[in-house]
């Protein structure tokens, strides 16, 4: 039985559709939010309490691992050896092998961990995804036709997450994926202004896309109710893409080698998003 941790957000949901589809049996690990999904057993875990973590994973022989918190993994990972779990596919960053940045060494350490186990491993490390103009950005261009952002004319290679769903899909019902780790990209590297010609193509509209400074930018995301160290931490990452200190406009082949297609383009995206933004 495969256990997927993560579960209500965007690429654990996702992923568990896929698995159901796959007729995979599959236990789903919520925290707060509740969960109805038919073929699906439930299970509920508290990284605060770790108690909660051995039932969990009690008849388990395969974890999906993601968590919004990097450090809560380290407990899960530990609980899962000691459960007698086999193998571990893990969401980690994009480049997490050679990232100097901090969200690249936190998941880096999680990956030596899973490594040391001795559990088989496979590394999933997604780039920026789509829906991140979804959730952090759609409220802006809904009602004001228009994103901001301080990343300047930086490219990004982003994906899709759905793309990243089944990637994981696959990798969890299929074979020969062991100990192999897999940078995942869109089909291409993309400034915030492709983008903004994208959604306005999409959406019927004209987007712009809004540059702005960092202080301006970090000063905006904390008064939309984003915590300061998180603000802080985009305003940073987005300073190291203008300054080209990261390898995010990378395009890597892993979606189509491991899906048989192509990974999902961003002008797809957005058509199938439009609704959402209010396509008029």
């Amino acid at each position: 039985m495969i256990l997927v941790t993560g579960a209500t957000g965007t690429i654990g949901s996702g992923l568990l559709r896929e698995l159901v589809n796959h007729g995979a049996p599959v236990r789903a690990a919520v925290h707060v939010q509740p969960l109805d999904l038919d073929g699906v057993e439930t299970c509920t875990i508290d990284y605060d309490r770790p108690e909660t973590l051995p039932p969990a994973l009690n008849g388990i022989d395969t974890l999906f691992l993601l968590s919004r918190e990097v450090a809560h993994e380290k407990a899960m990972v530990d609980a899962a050896s000691e459960a007698g779990v086999s193998r571990v596919v893990y969401i980690s960053s994009f480049s997490a092998d050679t990232d100097t940045f901090i969200v690249g060494q936190l998941h880096r350490d999680i990956e030596l961990r899973i490594q040391n186990s001795g559990m088989t491993w496979t590394f999933l490390r997604p780039n920026y995804l789509m829906q991140n103009f979804i959730t952090l950005m759609g409220d802006d261009i809904r009602n004001e036709d228009a994103f901001y952002d301080s990343i300047g004319d930086a490219r990004v290679s982003r994906i899709d997450a759905r793309d990243v769903s089944q990637v994981a899909a696959r990798v969890l019902t299929g074979s020969g994926y062991g100990n192999q780790a897999y940078d995942l990209s869109g089909p291409e590297a993309i400034t915030h202004h492709h983008a903004a010609e994208a959604f306005s193509e999409a959406l019927g509209r004209r987007i712009r896309y809004v540059e702005l400074d960092d202080d301006s930018f970090r000063r905006r995301l904390i008064s939309q109710g984003v915590p300061e160290y998180f603000a802080g931490f985009l305003e940073d990452v987005n300073r190291r893409n203008r300054n080209g200190e990261t390898l995010d406009d990378t395009v890597t082949d892993n979606v189509r080698q491991i899906l048989g297609r192509q990974p999902t383009p961003f002008s797809r995206f957005c058509r199938e998003y439009a609704t959402v933004l209010g396509r008029r």
